[in-house]
């Protein structure tokens, strides 16, 4: 099981700039052909300025999670403001709970992205869980 003292770890992603293309080339690659008016991420974007900090987490040799043996369970966003090409956004993501049940071990990693004013963009939760071999 990954060591519990590891909760309350933070990882802080650099600032991302959205571009008009990014958000494009997003909603391509997910099927959203909507073209009205001033373009929009959408809502599932936050995981693009967000990844960087989900992938330190996955990364970290200290924390050593089993990616391996990792699902993605569940995950919720709450937005403070709609994103738009030009913003630059930093997300830090939180270690907040390793819980074990049975043979898993369910992780709780939270998000808060911030721009460049530092005002909130989105928050979200995402819930690993982990098979132990």
């Amino acid at each position: 099981m990954t060591d519990p003292r590891w909760v309350g770890r933070s990882y802080e992603t650099g600032p991302y700039e959205v571009t008009e293309q990014s958000i494009r080339d997003y909603m391509a690659a997910v099927g959203d052909v909507r073209e009205d008016g001033q373009l929009v991420a959408p809502p599932t974007y936050a995981m693009v300025y967000g990844f960087d900090a989900y992938w330190q987490l996955w990364t970290d040799q200290e924390v050593a999670l089993d990616v391996a043996h990792l699902v993605h369970g569940e995950q919720q966003f709450r937005f403070h403001r709609a994103v738009h090409p030009g913003d630059r956004i930093r997300t830090t993501g939180r270690l907040t709970a390793i819980n074990s049940r049975g043979d898993m071990e369910l992780v709780t990693f939270e998000l808060s992205s911030r721009d460049d004013e530092d005002h909130p963009v989105s928050d979200g939760e995402a819930l690993f869980i982990i098979r132990k071999p």
